[in-house]
């Protein structure tokens, strides 16, 4: 199993919002997505407080100013018609060179909605949207289409491959209908921050969920932690480094395949994690024997998740 790490800038600042991160000052900002790309990590998250329009701004300096990292760039269904979304992702898709990825959290209007229905109806309009965006990245001509929530006539992406463009989707929920809808689109399907019971039960519900698609062991999954903070030795709050692998390590072996790395806030952590951390879980894993699954009886798990 490959094992990828994802920098999340900033840090949390309330349920809703991100703290500001090296994102606001660009020429920091150039420099910590190189230091990040040297030191191993996959991706990096964008989810600015400032919105779509900044996210893909940020997202357009990430892959100008790298050349392998990842870039996986948050957008709330529905915040712009699915045509012009999907033109617009298809063009930094092309900048990246395919490193782009797209995160879909659940609506901001999930916050208001207290009724069943309302819920039912925000995730059903989230579902239609990610179908039309997949359909808009796939298709040879132009189409019409009229849904429950969406109506498009002559949809097309005309800046895109032959064989159309490819952007893995990220999503994440707890209720049957969100995860029925993650089951239905996700490359990868971000966890709640957790022990590893909790991640191991979240994990066989995505699966069941994704059975009827046939998408069962198609889905990669992605957990929240946070390592510590500032500094060289961000992993106080697990412990040594190595505690830091083994917490990790209980994860892997349930699945996650990606860790979202947040209270990396500093260049001497970012660099002391890649160095100390992310090798040496790589390598643990990769000495263990195919198939092999080990569970601890008191297993060690970060003292702090987001």
């Amino acid at each position: 199993m490959q094992i990828d790490f994802t920098h999340c800038p900033g840090g949390v600042a309330d349920k809703d919002e991100l703290h500001s991160s090296f994102f606001s000052d660009t020429a920091l900002a150039v420099q910590r997505l190189r230091l990040l790309e040297q030191s191993g990590f996959d991706r990096v998250m964008i989810d600015d407080m400032g919105g779509l329009l900044a996210n893909m701004d940020l997202a357009s300096l990430a892959l100008r100013s790298t050349q392998t990292i990842g870039v996986l760039v948050s957008h709330w269904p529905g915040i712009i018609a699915p045509v012009v979304a999907a033109r617009q992702f298809a063009a930094l898709d092309q900048l990246g060179n395919g490193r782009l990825a797209l995160r879909a959290p659940p609506s901001r209007d999930l916050r208001e909605t207290n009724d069943d229905s309302g819920l039912l109806a925000t995730l059903g309009r989230a579902d239609e949207y990610l179908t039309l965006l997949k359909r808009l990245w796939a298709n040879a001509q132009p189409f019409d289409y009229e849904g429950a929530f969406y109506r498009i006539h002559g949809g097309f992406v005309p800046m895109k491959a032959a064989d159309g463009v490819d952007i893995p989707l990220q999503l994440g929920g707890l209720s049957g209908t969100a995860l029925k809808i993650a089951g239905r689109h996700a490359d990868r399907f971000e966890l709640l921050a957790g022990g590893l019971d909790e991640t191991q039960r979240l994990i066989e519900r995505v699966r069941v969920a994704a059975e009827p698609f046939g998408r069962a062991q198609r889905i990669r999954f992605s957990l929240p932690v946070h390592v510590g903070e500032a500094g060289p030795k961000a992993w106080q709050l697990g412990g040594s480094p190595e505690q830091v692998v083994s917490a990790l390590a209980g994860f892997v072996e349930l699945g996650v395949s990606d860790f979202i790395v947040h209270g990396l806030n500093e260049a001497d952590a970012v660099e002391a994690f890649g160095r100390r951390v992310i090798p040496s879980l790589r390598r643990a894993y990769r000495r263990q024997e195919p198939g092999h699954v080990h569970r601890r009886s008191r297993p060690v798990v970060l003292r702090q998740v987001v």
